[in-house]
């Protein structure tokens, strides 16, 4: 098979495997998708299961040096007050040679895949795409 002819719905994680919080979770509630699913991203939905940012271990770094306040306390503190809005995404038919192109130009290894409707459905990690790829040949 062809990386030319594979869709990201192929490759992706699906939404059960993913790390996925609610916006109005507490913010070691993300951290935890993370450790659990052993990837640097969560992904943030609403209520409805539309897609609404992403918070990154990076981010989380970037915050943990930048704000002034006990780590207990942040960790307490609402998912949506450090959520990145509007990522990156892709969708779910996209083929997935656009993905990683997509990936690669903005140095990134993870994709929240969405569907028409804006619903999450699933992840794209650079690295579980490519062993697909790769146990298809």
């Amino acid at each position: 098979m062809s990386l030319n002819n594979l869709i990201v719905k192929d490759c992706m994680i699906g939404l059960e495997s993913s790390p996925v919080v609610k916006s109005q979770q507490i913010l070691k509630e993300a951290i935890h998708q993370m450790e659990i699913h052993k990837l640097g991203i969560v992904n943030v939905i609403d209520e409805n299961n539309k897609l609404i940012g992403v918070i990154t271990d990076g981010d989380l770094r970037r915050t943990i040096l930048r704000e002034q306040k006990p780590l207990a306390a942040l960790l307490v503190d609402d998912v949506d007050k450090y959520t990145k809005k509007n990522p990156l995404s892709i969708f779910d038919k996209e083929l997935l040679i656009n993905s990683i192109n997509l990936m690669n130009d903005n140095k990134i290894w993870d994709l929240p895949v969405i569907d028409e409707q804006n619903n999450l459905v699933g992840l794209l990690h650079l690295h579980t795409a490519l062993k697909k790829y790769l146990n298809l040949k």
